[in-house]
């Protein structure tokens, strides 16, 4: 029993040298109380405590210590919860979101070059703020996985809010999207592809990411018809890679609809060898178009299909005759 008041005391009483004023305490002293090991072991009681649920007990037992060693203290539970991602109950949510209205009252100074930062000691709300930011956000994740699966999901309601939360959410889009079973793709799909293109649609990120986990033609058609950034560019860049893969080639062709992809699409189709008899069918349609023959026709010529070309020299088509007269002139 003495060795324990003995031990309470020495707990409450530890080290107050290190203390400059009421707020400032000297970083030697703050490493100090992070590394102390009966100040360790006392985090440790409390974090039982908390997994226990016994809130009253963990509260008591945090306020009863002397300060700064109080805060070093739930500065310390705090990352644990954080590093170990603790699952807490509701008692415990309910404690960790009362931490944020605690406010640490130790500094510390740190000597830069040629400056000096003032800092907090013990920056627990800080962590508790990030811990509860993640709790929310992984509800979000089991809510959005839940609800696509139920295909109760409604993508264009959910992809809506305030900017941040908007944010998160599409991060949770992308990240979980390929989490998800074939039904529930096919179900967020058709959001997308069955109703009018001007009504809503998510952003290219989430739409090229559905288009590659579904492999939906449909959900091409879409990316397609969208504005291009830089996430259809990289889908294009993709697909090439993957061509002749019948897939990947039915895509590049498809691409070739958006003026702003056509020429990188024509580009990568050229460059099969040989050319798929659909794509060679495809292109040999293109050599006969106004505006894209020569387009077609020169990406042909650089990319080795010169004796094709030449083939077709005696065709009774005169554009398509032009635009490859014109490309063989080029080499």
């Amino acid at each position: 029993m003495r060795q324990g008041l003995l031990a309470s005391i020495l707990l409450s009483t530890s080290l107050m040298v290190g203390v400059v004023s009421a707020s400032e305490i000297q970083p030697t002293f703050a490493k100090s109380l992070l590394v102390d090991a009966q100040l360790k072991k006392k985090v440790d009681e409390l974090h039982q405590y908390l997994i226990d649920g016994d809130i009253i007990t963990l509260n008591f037992s945090l306020n009863r210590l002397s300060m700064p060693q109080q805060e070093a203290v739930r500065f310390m539970l705090l990352q644990q919860i954080e590093q170990q991602k603790l699952i807490l109950d509701p008692k415990g949510t309910i404690w960790l979101r009362a931490q944020l209205t605690k406010h640490p009252i130790y500094m510390i100074k740190e000597q830069g070059d040629g400056y000096v930062v003032t800092k907090l000691a013990f920056d627990y709300s800080s962590i508790a703020s990030r811990v509860l930011n993640q709790m929310s956000k992984d509800q979000q994740v089991l809510d959005f996985i839940l609800a696509a699966e139920e295909h109760s999901l409604v993508l264009s309601e959910w992809l809506v809010g305030e900017p941040h939360e908007v944010r998160v959410r599409q991060s949770i889009v992308l990240a979980e999207l390929d989490s998800l079973t074939p039904e529930a793709l096919a179900y967020l799909s058709g959001q997308i592809t069955d109703g009018p293109i001007s009504v809503w649609l998510p952003t290219t990120e989430i739409v090229v990411r559905l288009a590659q986990l579904s492999q939906d033609p449909a959900v091409y058609k879409i990316l397609w018809k969208m504005r291009t950034d830089q996430h259809s560019i990289s889908e294009l860049t993709r697909l090439s890679r993957l061509a002749p893969d019948k897939f990947a080639t039915d895509q590049l062709i498809a691409a070739t609809s958006n003026p702003s992809l056509k020429q990188s699409a024509f580009a990568s189709l050229a460059q099969l060898h040989p050319l798929p008899s659909d794509v060679e069918q495809f292109l040999l349609a293109k050599l006969s178009h106004i505006q894209d023959g020569g387009a077609v026709a020169l990406h042909l010529a650089n990319y080795g299909h010169g004796s094709w070309l030449e083939s077709l020299l005696n065709s009774r088509n005169k554009v398509r005759k032009q635009h490859v007269r014109f490309a063989l002139s080029q080499r």
